[in-house]
């Protein structure tokens, strides 16, 4: 269980660096789709994780269980926000910088 207490605390770390941090925006849609979006977002990386937790849970033990998911979730997290946010009808864009 200490597992998915890892992934979740890393999910909104990285969340918070990804959203915040680079130059996407969101656009369309109100506070409420956005919220809803970034709940979305939590489930799909959680599926991924749990999917690359569960084939590799006893093959690579606990550093190649956790790890491993970890690092591939979070490489893979631009495409699971626009995703997870598409799907409540808001558009992530990039913002040229100033």
């Amino acid at each position: 269980m200490l597992e998915w207490l890892t992934a979740i605390c890393i999910f909104w770390v990285v969340t918070a660096i990804y959203l915040g941090g680079t130059r996407v925006d969101l656009e369309g849609g109100s506070g409420f789709r956005q919220l809803f979006g970034l709940f979305d977002m939590l489930v799909l990386y959680l599926l991924v994780w749990g999917a690359l937790h569960a084939l590799l849970g006893g093959f690579a033990g606990l550093v190649g269980s956790v790890m491993i998911p970890s690092v591939v979730a979070v490489l893979a997290l631009p495409l699971i926000a626009r995703v997870a946010f598409r799907i409540v009808g808001v558009k992530m864009v990039h913002v040229e910088g100033h």
